[in-house]
């Protein structure tokens, strides 16, 4: 797994446009921020790995601080598994969350968030590439955000704390706009950047979507 920083790391970039809000809100607001620019851009990619349970097709995700966006890719002892949508199983395989049998798996999906379900149930290694994103209570974050996108961050959280009353910190309106402003340019900017330099990747035929 990634180098991991404390949360506190990205607090002078937010507190330099909001001076007057205390951690625990800047806290909140820096988490918003870092949850919405790598969900969109998606930044941030891990690989996670984990023993199935034939007893059950469920598991959790066990990179701290995060919460999945999506799944990229995922296989069971080597043997790929299509990631595919609650609906596509209840319409394809309907009953598949009922059925006890273990079988040769086939599919990956997200039944809760934070939670991976195989279909059939196996035994074996589980192992996925993941696009994630802080998690809600998260105290700490990927060093790389950090060391290239702590000021976009900064600026995303300050935003959102700068349209709160005065006695939070808040009370300025017209500088949360431009900062919201610039946020959302630097996201459209690294959305771009990503698709860019794809441009020569096979387009896909079905896409998956959670």
């Amino acid at each position: 797994m990634g180098l991991r920083v404390d949360i506190d790391e990205f607090l002078p970039w937010a507190l330099v446009h909001a001076p007057n809000c205390s951690d625990l809100i800047a806290y909140r607001y820096l988490r918003e921020a870092a949850r919405d620019f790598c969900e969109r851009t998606k930044a941030w990619r891990e690989t996670d790995e984990m023993r199935l349970d034939p007893m059950g097709c469920e598991a959790i995700c066990t990179v701290p601080d995060a919460d999945i966006v999506s799944i990229e890719n995922a296989a069971v002892d080597g043997v790929p598994l299509e990631p595919v949508t609650l609906a596509w199983l209840d319409e394809h395989r309907a009953g598949w969350e009922r059925r006890t049998e273990e079988g040769s798996p086939q599919f990956i999906t997200q039944v809760e968030p934070n939670t991976v379900a195989v279909f059939p149930r196996s035994s074996g290694r589980l192992s996925m590439r993941l696009v994630l994103k802080p998690s809600l209570t998260a105290m700490t974050m990927p060093a790389f955000l950090l060391g290239k996108w702590a000021s976009d961050i900064g600026k995303g959280a300050a935003a959102q704390i700068l349209l709160l009353p005065i006695d939070d910190g808040g009370g300025d309106p017209a500088k949360a706009a431009d900062l919201g402003a610039a946020f959302q340019r630097r996201i459209n900017a690294e959305m771009f950047s990503v698709a860019k330099g794809q441009q020569r990747a096979p387009l896909r035929t079905k896409a998956s979507f959670f």
